[in-house]
């Protein structure tokens, strides 16, 4: 990820604004330079010019132009022709700004910013900007900052800020889709992948792409309600950034409305990647999880363990034991929808073995799967295993 204009504007909000060149809010700072004496004609010769504003975010006051206006528009073409990325200026002199300088600049889509605040130096400008440019290029710090906000230890208005943290161009209207990999997936596939995302149409301003254990998440946010953010978006993901990536399963989040629920967005989007994959499902929006939706958040907790250890234990006893696969047998007759025909012909066995097995297990819990509120517990402690174990095997 790259830190852009938008995402200085972003940033500061109310404490500046952009008066020309919106065209190119998109533009990269690589770092901060300082506009001083390179335009004042007295000190030619008399200095090195060591500044080289090539992506930089160029901070001035136009001392040079205090006595004459016309050299604020011979600034922006200076700094245009040096490849400068924006220009950030804090009138002290409250010079008149020409409004030929400004058309010029909106011709060129390169960025002006008015900085309205006197309070924000400019000190505070380059250390801020350049601490952001360097974290938005480290891989690590995304993940970092996920798993802050998996924390669960955050407030709404922290949860806000650290997503601002990994794109401070986010807008309210967002929505998580983890893309997890069966195969190992790593920096340099990421970064393949990555590479499509930059030239997709999904590459926006207030988007992100991030590496994610063994996979990746995007961030997609767009305060317009046309964007949907259903199936066919992440989808279009898939075919998109990660065509040639092998046994890959999209968790798709709900769509949220504002940043301070971004810890729950990312959740959602991984807990469904998870389900989606253990199913071997393509793609599952968090919305049909069911009775999955409330047992993720849950899952390790002290009474789900212990309810799962209650019902389960003997049959898995039972299984070490005797070389028997009673639990996998009640998995897959529960996610048959408790249709024996159906689960015999996924196991590939008579109905009178998954029957027999079945009894068997009923023997063992006390909890018979003829007797609907008895194999709604069974259901449960079985779901509950299900989450429990995708979590552990995520780190989450």
């Amino acid at each position: 990820m790259n830190y852009t204009v938008s995402d200085f504007l972003n940033t500061y909000e109310a404490k500046v604004k952009l008066i020309a060149g919106v065209g190119g809010v998109s533009r990269v700072i690589k770092d901060v330079g300082i506009l001083d004496y390179e335009l004042d004609k007295s000190l030619k010769g008399r200095y090195f010019y060591t500044s080289s504003f090539r992506d930089q975010l160029v901070l001035t006051t136009f001392l040079c132009a205090k006595d004459d206006p016309y050299m604020i528009g011979e600034g922006v073409k200076h700094l245009l022709k040096q490849g400068a990325a924006a220009l950030a200026f804090r009138n002290v002199f409250r010079l008149s700004i020409p409004e030929s300088a400004i058309r010029f600049a909106d011709s060129r889509n390169f960025p002006i910013i008015l900085i309205n605040s006197m309070e924000l130096y400019f000190e505070k400008i380059i250390y801020d900007v350049n601490r952001h440019a360097e974290r938005m290029r480290n891989i690590g710090f995304q993940q970092d900052e996920i798993n802050v906000l998996l924390s669960g230890n955050l407030s709404a208005g922290d949860a806000r800020a650290h997503a601002r943290l990994i794109n401070p161009s986010f807008e309210d209207r967002f929505a998580a889709v983890y893309f997890k990999s069966g195969e190992y997936f790593g920096e340099s596939e990421f970064e393949i992948c990555f590479g499509r995302y930059e030239q997709s149409s999904l590459n926006t301003l207030a988007s992100t792409m991030c590496l994610y254990k063994n996979g990746a998440f995007l961030f997609y946010s767009s305060n317009d309600t046309s964007n949907s953010f259903g199936d066919a978006f992440a989808a279009q993901a898939m075919r998109e950034i990660f065509p040639d990536v092998e046994n890959l399963s999209a968790g798709i989040s709900r769509t949220h409305f504002s940043l301070t629920e971004f810890s729950a967005g990312i959740r959602e989007g991984l807990y469904a990647a998870l389900l989606g994959r253990s199913l071997a499902l393509p793609l599952l929006h968090y919305e049909r999880l069911g009775a999955y939706e409330i047992i993720f958040p849950f899952a390790e907790s002290l009474e789900m363990q212990e309810f799962r250890q209650r019902v389960l234990e003997p049959v898995s006893e039972y299984d070490a034991e005797n070389r028997t696969n009673l639990l996998d047998t009640l998995r897959l007759y529960i996610a048959s929808g408790c249709d024996m025909h159906k689960a015999a012909l996924d196991a590939a066995q008579h109905e009178n073995t998954i029957r027999y097995r079945l009894e068997k297990i009923a023997t063992l819990t006390g909890l018979d799967f003829k007797i609907q509120p008895q194999m709604e517990e069974l259901s449960l402690a079985i779901r509950i295993d299900t989450c429990i174990r995708l979590l552990q095997n995520e780190i989450v």
